[in-house]
């Protein structure tokens, strides 16, 4: 009789316990929904990949974020299915380069952060760059420069951002790599040829 009356009793709670435990597990469900489309996985995102970010080939407009201010114009930058690639991402080629040494963008969290070292006459200049964004349609990089000792007049560190955004396909005769800008010409960043830009 005793066991009855407790297996009635764990039946009841049971009962109880199943409806509350549906209505938290909703909410629960649904805020993981909404989570994980506003900060979804990097590795499923188009533009991410595990080991370099990769922009969308095409057309970009690159302005220096308080380039207006500087009155500097923006330039246009040719993106090719190849320019992006596990060598050379985001117009940076990791490796020792003369005096530095330059440091891949690594994926950390939902950014890209990349780390560089160059020996200066007496100073040490250690620069971190992040960059964000969808690399579809935008991204931005902030830099942050650090000199140890500090320069000559006392200048201990810099700081820069750019911001891009995608404009279409690139124009006609535009080759990947070229770099439109304004007041100088067209530079290949692949093979450094620079010539007049096209008249509108």
């Amino acid at each position: 009789m005793t066991r009855w009356l407790a297996a009635i009793a764990i039946a009841a709670a049971v009962a109880v316990a199943v409806p509350a435990a549906s209505a938290i597990a909703e909410p629960l469900k649904l805020a993981q929904n909404l989570e994980s489309t506003i900060i979804p996985d990097p590795s499923r995102v188009q533009g991410y990949s595990l080991g370099y970010p990769r922009r969308k080939p095409g057309l970009w407009e690159i302005r220096n974020a308080s380039g207006d201010s500087l009155g500097m114009p923006p330039t246009s930058y040719c993106v090719g299915d190849r320019t992006d690639m596990q060598e050379n991402h985001l117009d940076r080629v990791a490796g020792e380069k003369g005096s530095c040494t330059i440091g891949p963008f690594k994926l950390v969290g939902i950014s890209w952060v990349a780390e560089s070292v160059c020996k200066e006459s007496r100073s040490v200049v250690v620069s971190q760059s992040i960059a964000s964004g969808d690399f579809q349609t935008q991204y931005r990089i902030d830099t942050l420069v650090f000199y140890s000792p500090p320069l000559a007049n006392n200048k201990r560190e810099d700081r820069e951002s750019v911001v891009a955004r995608y404009l279409g396909p690139c124009g006609p005769g535009q080759r990947p790599g070229d770099l439109v800008v304004p007041g100088m010409g067209v530079l290949n960043m692949g093979d450094g040829t620079l010539k007049q830009a096209p008249k509108r």
